[in-house]
C-alpha cells in the first residue's frame, strides 16, 4: 500500500454515507429511542413531581437529539 492510499473506505460524495456510518447512525437513533421510553417510564413511575419532570426534560432533549440525526439521514 502506498503513502495515498488508506484503510478507511470513503465515498466520494460526502452527502453519502458509507455502510458503517448508517450503522453508527442507526445505532445512535436506537439508543435515543431508548433512553425516550426508559425517560417516559421512569417519570411516571416517579412519585416525586420536581423528579417527575426533570426526568420528562431529559427525555425531551433526547428526543431533540434523535430528530436532530434523523433530519441529517433524511
Amino acid at each position: 500500500m502506498n503513502a495515498n492510499q488508506s484503510n478507511t473506505t470513503t465515498t466520494p460524495n460526502r452527502n453519502q454515507l458509507t455502510d458503517k456510518e448508517l450503522s453508527y447512525a442507526k445505532d445512535f437513533l436506537s439508543w435515543e429511542l431508548l433512553a425516550i421510553k426508559k425517560c417516559n417510564d421512569a417519570a411516571i413511575r416517579c412519585q416525586d413531581t420536581e423528579i417527575a419532570k426533570l426526568i420528562r426534560d431529559t427525555g425531551h432533549k433526547h428526543q431533540q437529539q434523535y430528530q436532530t440525526i434523523l433530519s441529517f439521514l433524511q
